[in-house]
């Protein structure tokens, strides 16, 4: 009881044994037998083990609410935003429900760097996407009670999607999100424009074309053929290479 009132003092709510490793030192525990108390508390139920080596705060001393998904997607990546279909729920882009939670993960020290991409815990399915450093960008830092959380910008979740759809619920399912978001007109431009210069040329094909099919910006549009656009690419990145050819964003349209 000693040891969880200490966990609870420090803030901590989802934690493994790196994160509790300096606390049980200064209470002058040796290493062997440090390693051993989460898997004893969790086996008596003293902390509630979610599995994949972490473990939370029993219900009564968790401040700031239940333990969100989105705190073990952070605590599993170790660095990353929460991204594609999760932003898109976040941000109520989409209406269909998902069982997994999608990470995006930089190939830095100290991230989650394993071979691993798919987890379950706690009944809760968890899928991270490794990217270059360069390419891990767009992110802000919220709170969903007093869990800080990274989740990418709604900008660069809709751009996401034009690069990995099936991360969100398939091609289709990203037009319905970019349908959604352009009556709230909500959109950063400036910030999309930024993002689309750091992203493959087939973004801006594909964010032209959805910007023409639904009626949208059309001098952005403009702005994004001032860019060359050299060879012609699939719509749908997943889809089959079949279907007719769209002359102005040179785009296979596969998609029906």
């Amino acid at each position: 009881m000693e040891l969880i009132k200490t966990f609870a003092q420090q803030g901590l709510r989802v934690f493994s044994f790196e994160d509790i490793s300096p606390l049980l030192k200064e209470k002058n525990f040796s290493k062997s037998y440090a390693r051993k108390i989460l898997p004893v508390m969790g086996k008596n139920e003293t902390l509630q083990r979610l599995g994949c080596g972490l473990y939370s705060l029993p219900t009564e001393f968790l401040s700031g609410g239940p333990i969100h998904s989105f705190e073990i997607a952070m605590k599993l990546a170790k660095k990353g935003a929460i991204s594609h279909r999760s932003a898109m729920g976040f941000y109520q882009l989409t209406d269909q429900m998902s069982h997994t939670i999608y990470v995006t993960v930089p190939r830095l020290k100290n991230a989650n760097l394993s071979q691993k991409n798919n987890y379950l815990i706690d009944h809760t399915s968890f899928h991270i996407k490794r990217v270059n450093p360069d390419l891990f960008f767009g992110a802000n830092r919220i709170f969903i009670g007093e869990a800080p959380i990274w989740i990418t910008t709604m900008e660069k979740t809709l751009l996401d999607g034009l690069i990995d759809p099936a991360f969100c619920g398939g091609f289709l399912e990203v037009i319905h999100a970019f349908s959604n978001a352009l009556p709230r007109e909500v959109l950063d431009l400036d910030l999309l424009w930024d993002y689309t210069k750091k992203m493959p040329i087939v973004v801006r094909q594909r964010l032209g074309w959805m910007f023409e099919t639904l009626n949208a910006y059309p001098a952005f549009q403009e702005k994004l053929m001032s860019l060359p656009i050299k060879s012609i690419q699939k719509l749908n990145p997943d889809g089959p290479r079949c279907g007719s050819i769209h002359k102005k964003w040179k785009l296979m349209e596969n998609v029906k």
